[in-house]
């Protein structure tokens, strides 16, 4: 194990423990209540007369469910107790119903679901917050309710009275969970979807359907959690944002499995996710034109979201026992417990328990989003250390290794580059090249020529890489492309840089030169860039044919 694998999971243990330790010690050390919620409520759950068509039930205790027929109206009646405060609320939620609030046979409150116009709005479960009236003590309140969505038709859901923070605060509380859940989504899909935009190696969109599973995810769970009023009111997102994330999330998921686990089956894969949006587009019309409502169509999904878990799940065992796919065998062990979570769930609301929704399989994906990130991460770090090595070698196949100057490809691309977007702007091309490297490898050995390319590659990086470029064509050949330079400037830059070869100290009877050519170029002079450059090189080769005559003062 490395030394930085080891450190991080003595941190990961110390930062656990420290987490540990202090809600241990703040559950166990005996503390008032300092609170800003006071959490002064007052319970309304108890003593109700609840009466529907030719029943009536007494002693009542909410939460009940009657299970009634769909569009059914029933009645709730008690009496209130001494309600202290002047700003005292009621709190009430309807689930998908349409209420009517009465105190002593007076209407103090509405909320009755109206198709205005040709499309429907989807029922909503709803908090309603209501002023009691003064003098409401002792008086009797009567709630009447009627749903058309059978599931909820004969619910009665808690109520309770007290100052507004503290029946908000309440909400929260008990939502906790699958609020703190739907944030950490949140944020680990976003960045998901950032971490993809930046890997540019990784060949599948993996992180993009694996964000986007997490984000819906948070939609669905926040949507979930009975706080989505305390941002916004509008019916239609209430009603209907869960209804629709659930098969965008397995759009998503099935996705993800294509791209990151399935060889042979990713037809397959898409062919789910087609069916899931044919599911969404159904279950949204069927909606808005009052044919079926989100609630009844999520039956169908539910079902469709079934068969996708065993199915996929089906075919990763037949990838990993046939064709020995270790993604699928990673995947099937990732999926046990979150399947086994999801399932419950399922059950549970086929069974009509809708208010546990959300809390199991919160849980559960949470534990299998963890794990598959996991195995994603490592698939992206490899993904980005191909990228680095990439990079790398796309950047050395335009580096001369020994003198750290761009090379002939780089050369040739950086002349191209200037036939292309030349704008009549003038620059000096050089043509160098060392005198007798030859002699000095024959004589001295390769380490010592080596030596000398290098000290010359120095001496022109010095003096002549502030003005331009500089490049090592191969062996003794060298170039640089100069700007914004007369001719006296640039005389005294190839002096001081022969100059300075000359003086390198060295125990070998023999001294380094350099033989140079220049040419400035003119766009109404040179028909094209080849003529240009072999007019250069002329001069170059003339320079040296000097060089070795030891007239050393003839400059290119």
């Amino acid at each position: 194990m490395s030394k930085a694998r080891r450190n991080r999971r003595i941190l990961f243990f110390l930062l656990l423990t420290f987490i540990v330790g202090v809600v241990y010690l703040a559950l166990t050390m005996p503390s008032e209540d300092y609170g800003l919620v006071k959490r002064s409520l007052i319970d309304l759950n108890e003593g109700w007369t609840v009466e529907y068509e030719d029943t009536i039930l007494q002693e009542v205790t909410f939460p009940r469910e009657l299970h009634l027929a769909g569009n059914t109206t029933y009645t709730a009646t008690r009496t209130l107790p001494e309600v202290s405060s002047d700003s005292a609320m009621l709190r009430v939620r309807s689930s998908m119903q349409d209420i009517i609030v009465y105190i002593d046979g007076v209407e103090i409150f509405r909320d009755v679901k109206g198709n205005d116009g040709r499309l429907t709005v989807p029922d909503a479960s709803l908090w309603h917050f209501l002023s009691i009236p003064e003098g409401s003590s002792g008086k009797e309140i009567t709630l009447e309710m009627v749903s058309p969505t059978r599931a909820f038709s004969g619910t009665l859901n808690e109520l309770y009275a007290g100052e507004g923070i503290d029946l908000i605060s309440q909400v929260v509380r008990e939502n906790a969970l699958k609020i703190i859940l739907s944030i950490l989504f949140l944020i680990l899909g976003v960045f998901m979807l950032i971490l993809s935009a930046f890997v540019n190696n990784l060949e599948d969109n993996r992180l993009i359907y694996l964000g986007s599973f997490a984000v819906l995810f948070s939609v669905w769970l926040f949507g979930e959690s009975k706080v989505m009023q305390l941002f916004i009111g509008n019916r239609f997102i209430i009603g209907g944002i869960s209804y629709m994330a659930i098969p965008l999330i397995a759009i998503s998921y099935v996705l993800f499995l294509k791209e990151s686990v399935f060889q042979k089956y990713q037809s397959v894969m898409v062919g789910a996710a087609l069916v899931f949006f044919v599911n969404l587009v159904g279950n949204v019309l069927l909606q808005v034109f009052g044919i079926q409502n989100f609630i009844s169509s999520m039956d169908l999904t539910v079902v469709l979201v079934s068969f996708m878990i065993v199915g996929s799940m089906v075919l990763m065992v037949i990838e990993w026992k046939m064709d020995g796919n270790l993604q699928a065998k990673t995947m099937i062990m990732s999926s046990f417990i979150p399947a086994g979570f999801l399932l419950a769930e399922v059950s549970i609301f086929l069974l009509g328990r809708y208010e546990m929704t959300g809390s199991l399989t919160g849980i559960g994906i949470l534990l299998f989003f963890l794990q598959i990130s996991y195995f994603t991460f490592r698939s992206v770090d490899k993904a980005i250390q191909s990228e680095r090595e990439s990079e790398f070698l796309k950047k050395m196949a335009y580096v001369d290794i020994l003198t750290g100057m761009g090379n002939r490809a780089a050369f040739e691309k950086y002349v191209d580059g200037l036939r292309k977007k030349h704008s009549g702007k003038q620059f000096r091309l050089a043509m160098m090249d060392i005198n007798n490297l030859k002699y000095i490898n024959d004589h001295f050995g390769h380490k010592e020529g080596d030596a000398a390319i290098r000290k010359c590659a120095e001496a022109m990086k010095k003096y002549l890489l502030p003005y331009g470029d500089c490049f090592r064509l191969g062996g003794d050949e060298f170039a640089a492309v100069l700007y914004d330079l007369d001719e006296e400037t640039y005389e005294h830059l190839i002096r001081c840089m022969r100059e300075e070869v000359h003086a390198a100290k060295n125990n070998h009877p023999y001294r380094v030169d350099i033989a140079v050519g220049s040419n400035v170029y003119l766009e109404e002079r040179f028909s094209d860039f080849s003529s240009f450059i072999h007019e250069t090189d002329l001069r170059m080769y003339e320079n040296k044919r000097k060089v070795k005559e030891n007239q050393l003062e003839v400059m290119g």
